[in-house]
């Protein structure tokens, strides 16, 4: 097992307490798009590992997963409680909306301008809590977003398309979570080219498979084993599927590289990269005709503790 920064086609950077969300390809710009959980902004990361600022936004409090689509960028965004500005009045709206927040904002990257923000909160009833987790974009713009306090996949259809609505809520993906981050939720999510998504369950390890069309006819994906902890996938170049998930009993995470033959009605492993004891896999950007992967700490974060400003991001290498 390597150390995935000790790899010689690992980019390394750093950006203090940065707790990375979401990573993704900006083909406009040319480098890595990465999501701060801590700060709320967006920083840019070059291939040589120079790292800077890119925008930040009043509404940017907890930034999750990232995507970027025909020059926009795509940020999930909740309130975890833990950003850096949490005594800012900008950016702290109270103690009580804690796990209670929830948007996607839509940046033109050109210009950095906020073009679009979509409020989740009102599709969540009651007393339940809510935490937008990993996004993705389809071909007609709608917006597709998981939820880590509960096993729901949201969708924002396109502009002039109607309202954000629940595509998918299924109770047997997992129960409820008391808070973010928790077993009871979907993971990540992976857009298939024909009409289908792609996400993991982290509660008991399995991947499922949805049509666009009608998410009631979500069914799940033969696999060899389950895979605990399954967190982000994305979709490669290759058209295999690579899967984020906990080590067994050990720390750090396992990429898995997944193959289908029959339209990812079931998977087969083609290979698997381990990652070292302190790494752990938040999200996957596809670059270059490669899967990378950034390292984060969320550990840190879920337990309020300083986070190293050294980051990693590193191409699967089985």
């Amino acid at each position: 097992m390597r150390q995935v920064g000790l790899r010689p086609d690992a980019i390394r950077f750093s950006c203090p307490e940065l707790h990375p969300g979401g990573c993704t390809w900006s083909p406009a710009l040319g480098a890595f798009l990465v999501s701060s959980q801590k700060q709320g902004k967006l920083v840019l990361v070059e291939m040589d590992g120079r790292c800077v600022d890119l925008l930040d936004h009043p509404l940017l409090i907890t930034s999750t997963a990232v995507r970027e689509r025909d020059g926009r960028a795509y940020v999930a965004v909740g309130h975890r409680g833990v950003h850096g500005r949490s005594l800012s009045p900008r950016k702290s709206p109270g103690d009580d909306t804690i796990l209670r927040i929830g948007r996607v904002c839509v940046f033109d990257i050109a210009d950095r301008r906020l073009v679009g923000s979509h409020d989740l909160a009102p599709l969540v009833p009651g007393a339940h809590l809510l935490l937008p987790d990993d996004l993705v974009v389809a071909d007609d713009g709608s917006v597709y977003v998981t939820d880590a306090c509960r096993p729901v996949v949201y969708r924002i259809p396109p502009a002039g398309h109607g309202e954000p609505h629940v595509f998918l809520a299924d109770e047997r993906l997992g129960g409820s979570s008391a808070g973010g981050k928790g077993s009871g939720r979907i993971g990540g999510l992976a857009l298939l080219p024909h009409g289908a998504i792609i996400f993991s369950s982290a509660a008991d390890g399995q991947l499922f498979k949805a049509p666009l069309g009608n998410a009631h006819e979500f069914r799940p994906i033969g696999t060899p084993h389950p895979f605990p902890g399954a967190d982000a996938v994305a979709l490669g170049p290759e058209g295999h599927l690579y899967l984020a998930a906990t080590d067994g009993d050990r720390p750090g995470t396992v990429v898995w590289q997944l193959a289908s033959d029959d339209g990812f009605e079931s998977v087969r492993v083609v290979a698997v990269d381990r990652h070292g004891e302190e790494d752990r896999a938040v999200a996957f950007a596809v670059a270059q005709h490669r899967v990378w992967a950034i390292d984060g700490h969320p550990e840190a974060l879920e337990l309020f503790r300083p986070d190293t400003a050294d980051y990693v991001i590193a191409p699967f290498a089985p």
